[in-house]
């Protein structure tokens, strides 16, 4: 599915780079097909071919990040793959979809077509934000519902692009501490699979007792993952809304905290359950579930990669900070 899928978004994501080119004037066809060259070409390039390039590489390379509707890929190929892989997919396969989509928007930018490449931002963050809480709240498979947060989380950082200014900020700097806290849930969820032979959250309870360690870096996680100060994940979200405010956004205002409150009571529910509920009988045949001895490489990696997420809720390094305002700076600036 995530062969068939990702295959076809790339196909659309090549026309779009086909129409790209068709865009520069035909006296000026011979350019290379760079950023920087189609940038400084771009006050001569079509309005019209440039606008359906554009729209094709949000839908091709759309799909590789996994905005709604085209996200469907997303929740298998994230449930079924091995833990690390999971943690990739998440944590940096999604952004490099989204890296695609900044390199046009740029160009878009030095067309003067920068507010057109930001509505499709908004659109598709606003459809993928309010979607993932309608699918992420009855899921029963916990790597499921990582994957539905993942969908989420694209989608906000899609909105904070769309917003544009210190909200492009607020939203590159979420895309980061989404994939450290993701990552760490999605190696933690592989402890909790080598230890409960189930990926069904009615399988899994009281962890606490049975792998103390990743049941606290499991709910560290998702207190990191939800934007709980003074994770990194808090500040990003609170610049983005601040961004929405200021602009006067109060509509989209709620349509970013209704579905936020609502995923984080419906994964709240999960996840405690999972730490502090009853561990479960056995099932016919398999051995009862029981302590289980946790090596140093089952805690430590996820460990860092929250620690990480926590001090960038503390402190942005002014390296990182430099970085994030020069990319703004390419997408329009800040306001």
């Amino acid at each position: 599915k995530y062969l068939l899928i990702c295959s076809v978004g790339i196909a659309l994501a090549l026309l779009g780079t086909f129409f790209l080119m068709a865009a520069v004037p035909v006296a000026r066809q011979g350019i290379p097909l760079t950023v920087a060259s189609l940038a400084a070409e771009a006050p001569g390039l079509g309005r019209a071919w440039l606008k359906a390039a554009l729209v094709l590489l949000f839908v091709g390379y759309g799909t590789k990040a996994g905005f709604f509707p085209l996200h469907t890929w997303l929740p298998d190929a994230h449930s079924e793959a091995p833990s690390p892989v999971s943690a990739l997919l998440s944590g940096s396969l999604l952004n490099c979809a989204l890296l695609a989509l900044l390199r046009a928007q740029q160009v878009a930018v030095a067309a003067g077509l920068g507010p057109f490449g930001r509505s499709l931002f908004l659109l598709f963050g606003a459809l993928s934000v309010g979607m993932a809480a309608v699918f992420l709240v009855k899921q029963s498979d916990y790597k499921r519902l990582l994957a539905y947060s993942s969908v989420e989380n694209i989608g906000l950082v899609s909105l904070g692009l769309g917003l544009g200014g210190f909200g492009a900020y607020g939203g590159l700097l979420h895309a980061l501490n989404h994939s450290l806290a993701k990552s760490s849930l999605f190696m933690t969820s592989g402890n909790f699979l080598a230890a409960f032979h189930s990926k069904r959250v009615e399988r899994v309870g009281g962890a606490r007792g049975i792998i103390p360690l990743s049941a606290g870096l499991w709910l560290a996680g998702f207190l990191a993952l939800t934007g709980t100060p003074p994770f990194g994940a808090f500040l990003s979200k609170f610049i983005l809304l601040r961004s929405a405010a200021s602009q006067g956004r109060y509509g989209l205002l709620v349509i970013v905290l209704l579905p936020v409150v609502t995923i984080f009571a419906g994964m709240s529910a999960v996840i405690l359950r999972m730490v502090w509920g009853t561990v479960p009988p056995p099932l016919p045949g398999m051995p009862g579930i029981r302590r289980t001895d946790e090596s140093r490489w089952m805690w430590l990696p996820p460990l860092v990669l929250l620690l990480v997420a926590l001090g960038l809720g503390i402190w942005v390094p002014a390296g990182l900070d430099r970085v994030l305002r020069e990319i703004v700076a390419t997408l329009g600036g800040m306001p």
